[in-house]
């Protein structure tokens, strides 16, 4: 059974190096870490104590219909993207996010290895702190990492995981993406980069926010120091199009 949340779509690929191209999301329940941006806090911030820790302090219901915890069979989750799209006839990308799908990875693989048997690609998002099994990998078309900085609120002990960002990045499959808040925040990108030896061709550099004026705000206050270091820029577009709706 796989824990999840939604399943939606078709929409676009909001961030990273695959934005703008067509997909489906299945958006998998439950995270290891607790951000305060997080804009999926709905797959995680259930307790009283975990929502303590959001921005909002919003505590969700677990078993809210439209997205709390559902547990599904692999079969199930495939029904419900057949009816969204034939991604048996027309495949496309399947974003398998969170919460923190590497949580699942042995639940996810009878899923993907279909989707993949049909041509999906699979990409993976991630903040980084669980390496991939091999049969996972196995199944993966590119992996999405967002390593998370100290603005998420994290302790540095439990964002920060070298090891696995080291197998996830000689996968040669992985894209890099941090999120940023200010000018700041480029200093701590550089000392991960460096100390997990990201190939800085595949680092982009990620606007925080809900609402695109924060995000166009933002974004112009970093993106020339980040292509001063060699580093993209992402912006998040599903949230120029739909602002904040979770189901786009």
């Amino acid at each position: 059974m796989i824990r999840i949340s939604q399943v939606m779509g078709p929409t676009v690929q909001g961030e990273g190096s695959a934005a703008g191209r067509h997909c489906l999301f299945v958006r998998t329940f439950a995270c290891n870490l607790e951000c305060g941006f997080c804009d999926t806090a709905y797959t995680w911030a259930v307790t009283d104590q975990k929502a303590a820790k959001t921005r909002s302090g919003h505590k969700y219901d677990r078993n809210d219909p439209a997205y709390g915890e559902k547990l599904m069979e692999p079969e199930k989750v495939l029904d419900r993207l057949m009816t969204l799209w034939d991604v048996e006839k027309r495949p496309t990308i399947i974003v398998v996010s969170g919460g923190e799908p590497m949580m699942q990875q042995q639940a996810l693989v009878p899923l993907l290895e279909r989707l993949h048997g049909w041509g999906n690609e699979i990409h993976i998002e991630t903040a980084g702190t669980i390496a991939p099994t091999t049969g996972f990998d196995a199944l993966v078309t590119q992996y999405n990492v967002s390593p998370k900085l100290a603005n998420s609120g994290n302790a540095r002990s439990k964002r920060y995981k070298p090891e696995a960002l080291a197998v996830l990045r000689d996968t040669g499959k992985s894209w890099f993406k941090f999120v940023v808040t200010h000018e700041k925040d480029l200093a701590e990108v550089d000392l991960i980069v460096a100390d997990a030896a990201l190939p800085v061709q595949r680092v982009m550099v990620m606007p925080e926010g809900s609402d695109g004026r924060t995000n166009i705000t933002t974004a112009q206050q970093v993106v020339d120091p980040a292509l001063a270091r060699g580093y993209g820029l992402s912006f998040r577009t599903h949230v120029f199009l739909w602002n904040d709706d979770p189901d786009r």
